[in-house]
């Protein structure tokens, strides 16, 4: 499924209404419809129905809903956030019909015009005053509103989205209603999978209320919801009944270095749980002593940890460039921001174009080093790159706050994949895979991953799903399905909210055949 900015759900709301034909008086009257559906469900408390309409689009389904519902025998009042006069021409039309069917319709004018309603009379309360164009701080006068619903303690219906929350990704910068449930029409919007929004909109339900299907699921609506559907229809879990080993690529792993061994092997470890063919760490000469063996399906190789920077330089060098036999790359996890790590991070940039390794994830203290990198160049042409940092590490990528990245994640993804050239995974909660133009938002995981070496399984994951030849976007996105939902999986079998990260790469093959 597709999930929409306000400009893209514009766009396919004016290309249904003057290309296809349909009336737009048909398409809110459906939008309420679904609405009143939904919230009859939510109708087991004694008391009537409050339905809060603004004077535009949204407040036109605002009053669509209170029809059907008073329709169907349920007490309803509506409060309009203004003045009737002040209403938009196509919900005008339904506010007439509301009007005519007899249902009482209050004005919130003037200050404290919402302090003044008794709460008490109501079992639930929809929130139909701010649709999906809004941006900004909402005014003093709605802030009040909006005040005075959460204030209520009632349980909070949203239509389209809760209102005060901006739609393509952004959080609010003012008053928002915070609802239980939000029904939200023809296809979610980015706030409403991404953080922060999703916390203010509750259990999220999508209305199909007669979008042509072309519309929802074009080519030119560029982010996509990582569900299981998605990730089944473009990873296959098997291989081939005549293929060997090395048909399932040969991934270098560099990192691990002395006193962070476990980094790297836990990236080893998922990679070979995800049905790598052949896997050869690089590390330095003291770690490859507590890693050798440790990992029986693991190569290794070394270079002195004390040699000094030109030693490094030059075996590192002399192993990429001279082997010419590895496929995929996974750098950073367990690596140090030493100048020694420093030298073998800049050498096995500068030797990729010679390796002939197609792919390259950079992850953990390789993100320290590509930042400084990419202050004096650009990432090495020839090979496809996916990053995965945290807030911490897409700061110092981007130069901005951690609290700018946070207020508006689907957008700090976006730049980051446009800015570095790389498929740029931007974890945490409901994390975003982005290449610049198009984006993934995954559906899976839970606040047990934010735990100690996530990270790096997450890593070797993606660095095996590289080779299956489904392009770096969907390797990464469905690496971060697959990530998540073995998380999922493993606190389903625990019972509570508590991860090592080796417990995701027990419960990989488990996520794996899910997809099957």
């Amino acid at each position: 499924m597709k999930a929409v900015t306000a400009e893209e759900m514009r766009r396919i709301d004016s290309e249904t209404i003057d290309v296809m034909g349909i009336p737009g008086e048909t398409l809110m009257a459906e939008a309420g419809r679904a609405a009143a559906e939904f919230a009859e469900s939510l109708c087991h408390e004694e008391g009537a129905v409050a339905v809060f309409c603004g004077s535009g689009n949204n407040g036109g389904d605002g009053f669509v809903a209170a029809f059907h519902l008073a329709g169907r025998g349920i007490p309803v009042e509506i409060f309009l956030a203004g003045a009737k006069k002040g209403v938009a021409p196509l919900s005008a039309t339904f506010m007439r019909v509301c009007q005519n069917g007899g249902l009482p319709i209050t004005e919130l004018l003037g200050p404290d015009a919402a302090g003044r309603i008794d709460f008490g009379r109501y079992g639930l309360i929809i929130d139909a005053l701010l649709g999906t164009g809004f941006e900004g701080a909402v005014r003093a006068a709605m802030a009040e509103i909006i005040d005075a619903i959460n204030a209520s303690g009632k349980t909070v219906l949203s239509v389209d989205m809760p209102s005060g929350l901006p739609s393509g990704g952004a959080g609010p910068e003012g008053s928002v209603v915070r609802a239980a449930y939000t029904v939200t029409i023809g296809l979610p919007k980015i706030s409403l999978v991404t953080w922060p929004g999703r916390e203010y909109a509750g259990e999220v339900h999508v209305a199909d209320i007669g979008f042509p299907r072309s519309l929802l699921e074009g080519d030119e609506l560029t982010t996509d919801l990582l569900d299981a559907d998605h990730a089944r229809a473009r990873l296959s879990v098997e291989h081939d009944a005549d293929s060997y080993k090395g048909d399932a690529g040969h991934l270098l792993l560099v990192g691990g270095f002395d006193c962070m061994e476990g980094a790297i092997m836990m990236s080893a470890m998922a990679a070979f749980e995800a049905g790598i063919g052949l896997a050869t760490l690089m590390t330095t000469d003291t770690a490859r002593t507590v890693i050798a063996g440790k990992i029986p399906e693991l190569m290794t190789r070394s270079f002195p940890a004390n040699g000094g920077t030109q030693v490094v330089e030059s075996e590192v060098r002399a192993f990429l460039e001279g082997e010419g036999r590895y496929d995929a790359l996974v750098i950073g996890p367990g690596m140090g921001r030493t100048d020694e790590s420093r030298a073998v991070f800049a050498t096995v940039m500068g030797s990729l174009p010679k390796s002939g390794i197609r792919f390259a994830l950079v992850d953990g203290d390789g993100l320290y080093h590509l930042a400084r990198y990419l202050e004096e160049t650009s990432l090495p042409e020839g090979v496809s790159f996916v990053i995965t940092p945290h807030f911490g590490e897409a700061s110092r990528l981007l130069g901005e706050p951690v609290d700018a990245i946070k207020k508006n994640r689907f957008a700090a993804a976006l730049r980051l994949g446009s800015r570095t050239g790389a498929v740029a995974v931007l974890k945490g909660p409901a994390t975003i895979v982005s290449d610049g133009k198009r984006s993934l938002i995954n559906t899976t995981g839970n606040r047990a991953l934010a735990t100690a070496g996530s990270g790096d399984v997450l890593a070797g994951l993606v660095g095996s799903l590289l080779l299956r030849g489904i392009g770096p976007l969907e390797a990464a996105g469905i690496g971060a399905y697959l990530h998540g939902r073995a998380a999922d999986l493993a606190v389903e079998a625990s019972g509570i909210m508590v991860l090592k990260a080796t417990d995701t790469v027990a419960y990989l093959r488990k996520a794996m055949a899910e997809l099957a």
